[in-house]
C-alpha cells in the first residue's frame, strides 16, 4: 500500500518538470512512531513536511506549521515568473544592464545555476525565459502548437548564461537588456533545502520535506524504516502511481526527478516537452523520457534532472556517472509502452527489493 501524492501541474513552475514520487509506509506488522505533519500549496503546486520518532508540543507544532509557510512564500516571493511583483519577474521586466543588487537567497540559487550551467557545457541555462514563455510553457496560457522559426531564432537572441555576470555581494549584471530568467528547473529543489535548514535547526532526526515532488529525507519514517518513494513508469498520459518503475529505499540524502511525460502538448502527430534545448531553441528530441537524481542538495539534484534531460540518454548517462557524490536512474523510451532503463553505478543500492 501507499500514499499517492497527487500531481499537480505547476501554475507557476509550469516549465519546471512533474517529479512523479509517491510515498510508501512500511508494512502493517512494523513498529509505529508517533509523526507530525504539515502539508499545503506553494508555487502553483503542493509540499508536505513529516517529522517522526520524536514528541512536538501542540505550540511548536502550530509555530512550525508557519515557518514552514513562510519560509516557502519567501522563495516563491522571489523566483516565481508568475508573480509579476516577484523579484525575478521585477528584473525580468528591467532593460537595465548596470549592477543590480539581488536577496541573497536569490544569488544563491542563481550563482548554482551559473555552476551548473558552466558544468553541463550549457545545458542547463536559466535564461531560456523567453523560449519557454513562447513555446507556452511560460506564465502565459499554451497554445499548445509550434511557434513560428522566425520567433524561435528572435527569442535566442535574447538567452545565454554567460550574457549574466555575477559580482559577488549579492550583485547581477545582464549584459543584454532583453536577457530573462526562469528558475523553475531548481526553484523547488532550493525551496527543500531552505525547509530542510530548519528541520535542522530543531535537530529534528527523522523527517522528509517535499515540495512539488522533490524531495529530502532524513533517518526513518513513521514504519522504523527507510522512507520508501516510488517512481512512475513515463508513460504519456498515466496517472501518477498508475504504474511504477522501481521503489526507492531512501536516508539522507534528496531526490528529483525530471520528465517528459507531464508537461507538455501533442501537435500534428508529435509530442513537444516542455524541456527546452537551450541551443536550438526547440524542446528536446530524444528518446530519454524520465530522469531520477540522488544527490546530497535537493537544488542539485534538480537542476541536474533537467540539465540530463537537455543532454539526453548516452551524453547524459556518461555525465552523471563521472560526477561524485549523484546517482542516477534514466529511462528511455523504446516506444509508447516499452522502456530501458539505465543506472549509474552505485544507484542500485537505493533500489528497494522485490
Amino acid at each position: 500500500m501507499y500514499f499517492n501524492l497527487k500531481a499537480v501541474k505547476l501554475s507557476i513552475y509550469r516549465s519546471s518538470f512533474i517529479l512523479l514520487l509517491f510515498y510508501l509506509p512500511a508494512c502493517d506488522t512494523a513498529e509505529q512512531n508517533v509523526s507530525y505533519e504539515w502539508h499545503g500549496r506553494t508555487m502553483g503546486t503542493t509540499y508536505q513536511v513529516k517529522v517522526t520518532g520524536t514528541t512536538i508540543k501542540k505550540s511548536k507544532y502550530g509555530q512550525l506549521a508557519t515557518q514552514i509557510d513562510s519560509a516557502l512564500k519567501s522563495v516563491n516571493a522571489k523566483m516565481s515568473t508568475y508573480d509579476p511583483q516577484s523579484e525575478i519577474s521585477i528584473i525580468n521586466k528591467s532593460r537595465d544592464t548596470g549592477p543590480i543588487n539581488v536577496s541573497h537567497s536569490l544569488y544563491t540559487v542563481l550563482e548554482a545555476s551559473i555552476d551548473l550551467f558552466n558544468k553541463s557545457e550549457g545545458a542547463f541555462d536559466i535564461t531560456v525565459a523567453p523560449l519557454v514563455n513562447l513555446w507556452g510553457f511560460g506564465p502565459e496560457k499554451p497554445e499548445n502548437k509550434v511557434p513560428d522559426k522566425t520567433k524561435i531564432e528572435k527569442a535566442l537572441l535574447n538567452t545565454g548564461s554567460g550574457n549574466l555576470n555575477l559580482s559577488g555581494q549579492n550583485m547581477i549584471r545582464k549584459k543584454i537588456p532583453g536577457l530573462q530568467i526562469d528558475l523553475s528547473a531548481i526553484a523547488k529543489g532550493y525551496g527543500v533545502d531552505v525547509v530542510t535548514e530548519l528541520m535542522e535547526l530543531y535537530r529534528f532526526d527523522n523527517y522528509m520535506v517535499e515540495v512539488g515532488g522533490e524531495v529530502r529525507v532524513m533517518g526513518k519514517n513513521a514504519g522504523n524504516v527507510c522512507w520508501k518513494i516510488g517512481i512512475d513508469q513515463p508513460k504519456h498520459a498515466s496517472l501518477p502511481g498508475q504504474q511504477l518503475e522501481g521503489v526507492l529505499c531512501l536516508t539522507d540524502v534528496s531526490v528529483a526527478t525530471s520528465g517528459d511525460y507531464r508537461n507538455y502538448f501533442y501537435h500534428d502527430g508529435q509530442y513537444f516537452s516542455h524541456t527546452i534545448n537551450p541551443d536550438s531553441g526547440y524542446p528536446v528530441n530524444h528518446n530519454l523520457a524520465s530522469v531520477t537524481i540522488i544527490a546530497a542538495s535537493c537544488m542539485m539534484a534538480d537542476g541536474l534532472a533537467t540539465a540530463t534531460m537537455v543532454m539526453g540518454p548516452d551524453k547524459g548517462f556518461q555525465w552523471i556517472e563521472n560526477m561524485a557524490g549523484v546517482e542516477a536512474m534514466l529511462i528511455e523510451r523504446l516506444d509508447e509502452n516499452n522502456f530501458k532503463v539505465m543506472y549509474t553505478q552505485g544507484f542500485e543500492k537505493y533500489l528497494e527489493k522485490e
